[in-house]
């Protein structure tokens, strides 16, 4: 049996695959046009693909879910669960009728009126990640400042944006891993210095904490209620206790979210019903503590520039290589993420880590960033 997770293959997604075949599941990472020439009857199709780059959408693959699903093939995170997490429009929608607290959401389009809000507000792409064009408007005047700034994304154009009401100033929040009806993982984070978005992209830093009991019930049914089988889900403290702010159908999460005495990888396979091997079966416990970097900005400690291939090796025997181009270097120094095109022809953004080696085309020249 093939458990595939489709996707690209991005430094969490090779993680999981790799954690996974070392509990005895025959794991790995495919694009969506791979698993559909993959996957039979019996096999598990796990989607995690993410947000466009460009924030207007998600990435290219999700219809094929259906075809996978009428072959037999078992299909977690389905498209409808997976489009209520990255459209944040959707996600407060949902989560309202569930009667969970989400901060107040208003959608604003290109063409209409800006609606009366309480300041300060959050404006926000529909599909948002990492933290990128989310802008805290203090006053009408930087509201409308905003809306000038952003007219020519493609994002705004095609979707509009959101206006969130601020829950602040905490400067922090819990990310909470959800697989099925557990916690697999969970963690406090932090913003950087002189940054309010507690985004691990732009500097946050991640503290494993002990995570209350009501955070965990209410992400379980934050998760619930988008009908979701694994996604991260952020919460913020308020003085009555938590707050919904988003769920992450894509989440990033490594040994740093691990819970005090468990093994997050095996934790999830256990919660998502999928079977491990008999010598496997029982290991429920983190085998290294050593705390894995996720979030590596540069690889193999060489600047990176656009125009610069990234190669990421084969996990195990039989595992292609996957090789992207990086498109552009986003982000301050220290906390750089790249855009990428990959050999397929999409474009996706990406943490390199370990697994990661630069090559760079002989004699070739930096293009400039955009």
């Amino acid at each position: 049996m093939i458990t595939a997770i489709v996707a690209s293959p991005t430094r969490t997604n090779l993680l999981l695959a790799d954690a996974w075949r070392a509990l005895g599941v025959n794991a790995r990472v495919l694009w969506p046009i791979e698993a559909l020439d993959e996957l039979r009857e019996g096999d598990v199709a796990l989607f995690r693909l993410d947000v466009l780059p460009t924030l207007d959408g998600v990435e290219p693959g999700l219809e094929l879910a259906t075809t996978l699903e009428q072959g037999g093939t078992r299909v977690l995170n389905r498209p409808r669960s997976l489009l209520a997490a990255h459209d944040k429009l959707l996600t407060a929608q949902r989560l309202v009728a569930a009667g969970i607290e989400h901060p107040a959401t208003v959608h604003i389009d290109p063409a209409g009126t800006t609606p009366e809000v309480a300041f300060p507000c959050v404006l926000k792409p529909r599909f948002g990640s990492w933290g990128q064009d989310v802008f805290l408007c203090r006053a009408p005047s930087e509201l409308y400042a905003t809306l000038r700034s952003i007219e020519e994304r493609s994002w705004w154009r095609l979707h509009g944006a959101l206006l969130q009401e601020f829950v602040g100033p905490a400067r922090r929040d819990l990310r909470l891993v959800v697989a099925g009806d557990d916690i697999v993982a969970g963690a406090e984070r932090t913003a950087a210095w002189g940054e309010w978005r507690t985004n691990v992209s732009l500097g946050g830093r991640v503290r494993p904490t002990r995570l209350p009991r009501a955070a965990q019930e209410l992400a379980v049914r934050a998760a619930r209620a988008i009908d979701i089988d694994f996604a991260g889900v952020d919460l913020l403290p308020t003085n009555g206790g938590w707050i919904v702010l988003e769920l992450n159908g894509a989440v990033d999460f490594d040994a740093r979210y691990a819970l005090l005495g468990r093994d997050p990888y095996a934790a999830t396979l256990d919660a998502l019903d999928i079977r491990r091997t008999e010598a496997h079966a029982s290991s429920g416990v983190l085998q290294s503590e050593r705390q894995e970097d996720t979030m590596v900005k540069t690889v193999t400690g060489k600047p990176a520039r656009p125009g610069d291939e990234i190669v990421i090796t084969g996990h195990s025997v039989g595992d292609s290589p996957r090789t992207a181009v990086i498109e552009e270097v986003l982000g301050e120094p220290g906390h750089e993420r790249f855009r990428v095109r990959w050999e397929d022809g999409h474009e996706s953004i990406y943490f390199p880590g370990e697994d990661a080696v630069l090559r760079r085309p002989r004699g070739s020249r930096a293009r400039s960033t955009a």
